[in-house]
């Protein structure tokens, strides 16, 4: 199902890879065609160039097939920000198609380079960002900005000119933790999956609650095997927590809260609301607090609105790749006619995004709840 292949995306964005080192090769590779600038259908006949305008080539693995369908919905999101952009006359959007493996993003950014392009978003998978950081870093100065849609395995030396965004859900869980500190929580029961990707945020959570002056109270498995789930109850009435944090997906998450008979407010990451949502089977989480995007929480926000939905509606991991299409035309188109500067403050549809550290474009989600089975806006008790 494709929310399993948009969790092997979100896997690349929070797993441990090993570093690729590449420096970029002079090769020069044919130009790519110009594909059509429209949010659905994906197949239309390519649209005229218009001469003279900017080019902002767009590097996606829209081939894969692994992320080739979660690329689509990249790809439909710039196409539909591009569609309602006053500079569209003025601005020609090159799809370019890369490959899944990290040095297939070489020869790819070779390609936009070639064909005159003045600024390149892309690009998507983890492994692909780590790689072209590391060979920017050893090549001459980057001339066109760069933005790519994910966050870097280990600390490279970023060039310039190339900037990190995406939707890294690490990022969630440390605003997550920060949300839970401002509710007035100072002891955390932690629970998370067995995987790489749930102990990511694990950590990442338990790190920013012991900064802002937390305490875990206690760590346990996630998992749904009556002995675990003993454990879990067992540790949520002994251990003087005053909430939990869930790193787990919606099933999981689905069968554990409700077996730990506790009165205890619950957080999570975006993580738990993800695939189909059957709003009946999820009357469990009712009460949840995490963090998503206005493009689910306030589809009325001026800021949101001016943007055609996706037809048809997608499950929300899904809608967060357009959402982050939209965001990442926005911010390229910035960059092609002002630049990205310090004290930048976007309304975006994914969050408020601001430039910290130089290079980092951080993304501030808002608050949500799950009630009656449904992600609502706001943290109220209800």
């Amino acid at each position: 199902m494709l929310h399993l292949v948009v969790l092997a995306l979100r896997r690349q964005v929070c797993g441990i890879r090993t570093l690729v080192t590449s420096v970029l090769s002079a090769a020069v590779l044919l130009a790519g065609a110009v594909l059509p600038a429209v949010a659905q259908p994906l197949q239309k006949p390519a649209p005229s160039a218009v001469p003279g305008a900017t080019v902002i080539a767009v590097l996606l693995p829209l081939d894969s097939p692994v992320f080739g369908r979660a690329a689509t919905h990249v790809r439909n999101g710039l196409s539909a920000a591009w569609s309602q952009s006053a500079a569209k006359g003025r601005i020609n959007l090159r799809f370019i198609p890369v490959g899944d493996q990290p040095n297939d993003v070489i020869a790819a950014y070779n390609q936009a380079l070639a064909t005159g392009a003045q600024a390149i978003v892309g690009p998507l998978i983890r492994d692909q960002v780590t790689a072209l950081a590391n060979g920017l870093a050893l090549s001459a100065a980057v001339t066109v900005p760069t933005l790519a849609l994910n966050i870097i395995d280990g600390d490279a030396r970023l060039a310039r000119n190339l900037f990190l965004f995406g939707l890294s859900t690490e990022s969630e869980a440390r605003q997550v933790a920060r949300l839970a500190l401002r509710d007035g929580h100072r002891r955390a029961l932690v629970l998370a999956q067995p995987s790489v990707f749930s102990r990511r945020l694990q950590q990442a959570f338990i790190d920013a609650f012991a900064q802002g002056g937390g305490a875990i109270a206690g760590q346990h498995l996630a998992v749904t095997d009556l002995a675990a789930m003993n454990r879990m109850r067992a540790a949520a009435t002994s251990q003087d927590a005053d909430m939990v944090f869930i790193a787990a997906d919606l099933p999981t998450a689905r069968t554990v809260r409700p077996f730990l008979e506790t009165k205890l407010p619950t957080y999570a990451t975006s993580q738990l609301w993800s695939g189909p949502i059957d709003p009946n089977a999820n009357i469990d989480l009712n009460g949840t607090h995490l963090l998503d995007m206005p493009w689910l929480l306030h589809p009325d926000h001026p800021a949101v609105m001016v943007y055609p939905r996706s037809q048809p509606v997608l499950a929300p991991d899904n809608e967060r790749l357009y959402a982050l299409g939209i965001d990442a035309f926005r911010l390229a188109e910035l960059a092609v006619e002002g630049g990205i500067q310090p004290g930048l403050s976007l309304d975006g549809v994914t969050g408020r995004i601001t430039l910290e550290r130089s290079n980092w474009l951080m993304r501030e989600p808002v608050p949500a709840q799950v009630w009656q089975g449904q992600l609502v806006p706001g943290t109220e008790r209800r």
